[in-house]
């Protein structure tokens, strides 16, 4: 009996013990199902993750450079340097002796180098001899991998105009940014298979598509003239105790920009050190009230339209009322009879509303537009802004009595050099442009023009611009050698909110153009808030005069002819015959009292000269 017993117990044993092993096989085979079946897709992305890297390769970045072929900003090799955290035995060591080679402080590196992780950057863009330096400090765990970083060979030179990019190589400002696509080129990549280490497997490689450069771009700045330009602007700024100045130079045949500054500068090098409002492009993006220099184009206007000649006469008395306005001159002077040359040529207030006045509203805001004043000038630049000029419909009944002169509207440097064009071009607005071309493309570059007026208004405005600089207000600006057409400008600054002006603030200009004979070189120079004297014949002129000089030197450009005889201006001419008309349509009267002296305070209603 005892040993059936035993055998059925033995029997129950193996029973449940079968029934145990065939429950438990029963879940391994479903856990089994469950990994290879239902998660074996995740699993194999795992897998996969762990075994395969994906790099992309960066292609290198374009050169820029000026229309001589020197480089402006171009591509050099650098290194990122990586750690691995976990063959590093004496962090602290190694964040210390890491801090003195790169910059920096031992506990930022010594943050990340106790970081739980396989690999991680602790610089990127590291010059080669810091890299070199790194590398001889032969730590373990420390490694270099091959990068590249943007270089400015001449730190601040044309800083605004071009710009910088970011860590990832993509422009952020300037030209970097305008011609981003075209100086990027297109990633590669390389996907391989790798070991725990970081090793390839031999014949492991999946996919490698080589990098393609990006290509270099030549622009139509003249890095010499780029130079003298902000020599001579920082010297004026530096001067007159300026808040800051604007410089341009343009070829006014074709739109090339040989030089553009504002200040203060900053090193493209180390852009992220500098104040953010250095690295505006202010001829391009920021507007301001011009005074003067617009009169150039009012005077165009009734040329062009036939309203008056340059020789018309004008009855000008020493102050105009014009609504809730009174308009008054830079310096107080008596009533004069003046003509149309002359009132340019002294830059007066009470004679351009008359001018105004004569064109009304409609008139004169169609010539601004024509001269391209009311919109962008189509610069190949980013965050162009376009001033402001009201339609006629929302003008006040005292605005002809301030818009003719340049109050109560805003232009940028480049609005006003495309404009200026017009009268140096043969009447032919042009756009202004950096690009010259991109190497490999042989396709020709359009840049768009606009007629602003007759051939013939353009002849008779640069002979009454030559009368400016000849025996006016720009004598300052003049060259040896060469005839020179222009005009200053003296304008208020308004206030923040735009309710009135600011007391004692003003931007003092030269808007110019030579030979005026052959114009081959258009400049501006605008300076911020001058202080002791402030006309822009007194502050910007002579910067123009001597940035001038270098150019026509720089570029050969042959001096005037000397057969032309200088304008002459006679501010008060002879007593008329009785009963003559005058160029307003009103009687002359015989030459008031002599001339005022002069020394008057400008106010809200006369940014002159």
């Amino acid at each position: 009996m005892s040993r059936t017993r035993a055998s059925g117990d033995v029997r129950e044993r193996f029973t449940g013990l079968a029934a145990v092993c065939l429950v438990l096989l029963g879940i391994v085979s479903v856990r089994l199902v469950w990994i290879q079946v239902v998660q074996a897709p995740a699993f194999a992305a795992i897998a996969e993750k762990q075994r395969v890297r994906n790099v992309i390769l960066s292609p290198r970045r374009g050169a820029i450079l000026d229309r001589e072929g020197q480089k402006l900003a171009w591509t050099v090799d650098a290194k990122t340097i990586v750690a691995e955290p976990h063959k590093i035995r004496d962090p602290r060591g190694a964040a210390t002796a890491l801090a003195g080679v790169l910059g920096g402080t031992p506990e930022s590196y010594y943050a990340k180098l106790i970081r739980d992780v396989g690999g991680l950057d602790i610089a990127r863009k590291v010059d080669m001899g810091r890299a070199e330096a790194v590398s001889k400090l032969g730590i373990a765990g420390i490694s270099l991998v091959d990068d590249s970083m943007r270089t400015y060979p001449s730190g601040d030179l044309a800083c605004q105009v071009l710009g910088f990019v970011g860590t990832d190589d993509s422009g952020l400002a300037g030209i970097e940014k305008q011609y981003d696509a075209v100086l990027r080129g297109t990633p590669g990549q390389l996907k391989a298979e790798m070991d725990r280490r970081g090793r390839t497997i031999p014949g492991g490689t999946l996919v490698s598509i080589d990098p393609v450069d990006g290509h270099n771009v030549y622009l139509t700045i003249d890095k010499d003239i780029q130079y003298q330009a902000q020599m001579e602007l920082s010297s004026a700024v530096t001067q007159f105790g300026a808040k800051g100045g604007s410089v341009v130079v343009m070829d006014p045949r074709n739109g090339e920009v040989l030089a553009m500054a504002s200040t203060p500068y900053f090193d493209p090098n180390t852009y992220r050190t500098a104040d953010p409002k250095a690295w505006r492009n202010k001829v391009v993006s920021d507007a301001y009230e011009p005074g003067s220099t617009i009169k150039t184009f009012t005077a165009a206007a009734v040329i062009d339209k036939g309203i008056f000649t340059p020789d018309s006469m004008f009855n000008l008395p020493p102050t105009l009322k014009i609504a809730d306005r009174t308009i008054h001159e830079s310096h107080d002077r008596a009533t004069v009879d003046w003509n149309l040359t002359t009132i340019v040529t002294k830059s007066s207030n009470v004679g351009a509303v008359k001018l105004g006045q004569a064109l009304g509203a409609n008139g004169l805001y169609e010539y601004f537009s024509r001269f391209g004043l009311t919109a962008k000038t189509g610069i190949d630049f980013p965050g162009e802004a376009k001033g402001y000029l009201p339609n006629p419909s929302l003008w006040s009944k005292s605005s002809i009595g301030n818009i003719p002169f340049g109050q109560g509207i805003s232009v940028t440097g480049a609005q006003l050099c495309k404009a200026l064009s017009g009268v140096a071009n043969h009447g032919t607005l042009v756009t202004p442009h950096f690009l010259l071309r991109e190497e490999g493309d042989t396709r020709p570059l359009f840049w768009p023009t606009e007629s602003a007026c007759t051939t013939a208004t353009a002849a008779q405005m640069v002979t009454m611009l030559r009368a400016v600089v000849d025996d006016g207000t720009g004598a300052a600006a003049k060259v040896s050698g060469y005839q020179v057409a222009g005009k200053t400008g003296t304008a208020q600054k308004p206030l923040p909110n735009g309710a009135g002006y600011a007391s004692g603030k003003y931007i003092g200009s030269f808007a110019g153009f030579l030979p005026a004979d052959d114009p081959r070189i258009l400049i501006l120079v605008t300076i911020d808030e001058p202080s002791g004297t402030i006309f822009g014949g007194s502050v910007a002129a002579p910067a123009f005069s001597r940035l001038a000089q270098f150019c026509v030197a720089h570029l050969k450009i042959p001096p005037s002819p000397q057969v032309t005889a200088p304008v002459v201006v006679t501010p008060v001419p002879a007593k008329p015959k009785a009963g003559s008309k005058t160029g307003n349509g009103k009687v002359t009267k015989a030459p008031g009292a002599p001339k005022a002296p002069l020394g008057g305070v400008l106010d809200s209603t006369s940014p002159v000269r």
